[in-house]
């Protein structure tokens, strides 16, 4: 059989997955044509070795890998090495921007959770849309894209929530703000 080294790792990958997670038939048979698999690959390997090493690059590669060489030897080219200080700058210019971001989020449009605010916009416009409920959604979360999660949370009447207050959907799609009562809520133990 002659197959190419792509295809040759590729077999000896999946036979590995199937003896990771214990999917074999016989364990014998799997090793040993791992084995085999390895010679063939390794007999493939040092034969593209000796191949690439007798072959005589012409003038065109040897100028390219010269001018490869040249490029690499250069001085704009040699590893930059970092010292203490410089280390010690990046991390202090991190840590600043890291202070800076967090002072960024606690200045929200809201003091509120995002689900009081959420509820309090339904209660206030009285009906809206899914559509205009994300997009007050982002609003208060800076660009977010979760909603559809919060939303789920939203539409059921935890007992626990502060105000029992839930989204429900009306007739005509919008949803609207609704009270948990006894006969209705659901207890969520924390």
């Amino acid at each position: 059989m002659n197959l190419s080294i792509r295809e040759l790792n590729e077999l000896i990958y999946s036979l590995g997955i199937t003896a990771h997670h214990g999917m074999l038939v016989n364990k014998e048979l799997n090793e040993s044509l791992l084995e085999k698999l390895y010679g063939e690959l390794n007999s493939k390997l040092s034969e593209e070795d000796d191949e690439d090493y007798l072959t005589i690059p012409s003038e065109d590669e040897l100028s390219e890998k010269e001018e490869w060489l040249e490029n690499r030897l250069s001085e704009d080219s040699f590893p930059h090495y970092v010292s203490n200080e410089e280390a010690d700058e990046d991390y202090l210019l991190t840590l600043l921007q890291d202070e800076q971001r967090y002072e960024k989020s606690k200045t929200k449009p809201f003091d509120k959770s995002t689900s009081q605010c959420i509820l309090d916009y339904v209660e206030n416009t009285g009906a809206s849309t899914y559509t205009e409920l994300n997009e007050f959604y982002k609003f208060v979360t800076g660009g977010s894209n979760s909603f559809s999660h919060i939303l789920k949370n939203l539409v059921i009447p935890y007992k626990n929530r502060l105000t029992r207050r839930y989204l429900s959907k009306n007739a005509d799609g919008k949803y609207v703000v609704r009270i948990a009562s006894i006969h209705n809520w659901v207890e969520k133990s924390y």
